[in-house]
């Protein structure tokens, strides 16, 4: 996998697919950016097709959205992002296909071993059969994180907006799920907590200086 360089703003290329969520965009990119992180917002043909506002999202990034091979991306990645994904986006990532210039994207960094967080948008009825359940096990066996399910992914409902407003779209979880992946340290640290992982490191240096103040002690009586 490769290294990220904590010295410097991380690169994020944040793929957008065609789901409801996508409206909302622009939290998840506020979101990003405040972490002092680089943003390369990617676009699939779905999200372009109802409605992405790519000017907005240009605005917030300060680069240009990639929708096709015509547009180049600013830089490599040190990890990647796809928010909101689809069922269909979920199985293409699983099986491999490069159909779009986004699918491909994403195909070459599963081969690159790229850090890759997936936050889908998907409906409960989705895991009750057929072979998503098995795309998804698929994505983590490759390493991927995809966020369904306990204890820090989306609870698919088989809600829809037609019965009134949703739920705001969990951004949030995809921001920290990328966190952990390129900043290991602060991982532990939230999971730890900082003053159990300050014991790890004191506690054992404290006993390698008593136990040498020991062995000086014999020695000097010794000689």
């Amino acid at each position: 996998m490769p290294q990220v360089d904590l010295n410097s703003e991380p690169e994020i290329h944040l793929v957008i697919c065609g789901a409801g969520p996508l409206k909302d965009v622009s939290e998840l990119v506020d979101q990003l950016l405040r972490r002092g992180w680089k943003v390369q917002a990617i676009a699939t043909p779905s999200a372009l097709d109802i409605g992405l506002d790519v000017r907005a999202v240009e605005r917030q990034t300060g680069r240009p959205v990639v929708t096709s091979a015509d547009i180049p991306r600013t830089a490599t990645p040190d990890a990647i992002m796809v928010a909101p994904a689809t069922a269909n986006t979920l199985a293409k990532l699983a099986l491999g296909i490069r159909d779009t210039h986004a699918a491909g994207i994403l195909a070459q960094a599963v081969a690159a071993r790229i850090p890759m967080v997936v936050l889908p948008s998907i409906k409960k009825v989705d895991l009750n059969g057929g072979p998503l359940p098995m795309h998804i096990k698929t994505l983590r066996g490759e390493g991927i994180h995809v966020l369904i399910g306990e204890p820090n992914g989306i609870k698919p409902t088989n809600a829809s907006s037609k019965d009134g407003p949703l739920p705001p779209f969990p951004w949030n979880l995809a921001v920290t799920a990328m966190a952990n992946c390129i900043d290991p340290a602060e991982a532990k640290i939230r999971l730890y907590g900082r003053s159990e992982l300050l014991k790890s490191f004191v506690v054992p240096i404290s006993l390698a200086i008593l136990t040498t103040a020991i062995i000086v002690a014999r020695s000097r009586k010794q000689g």
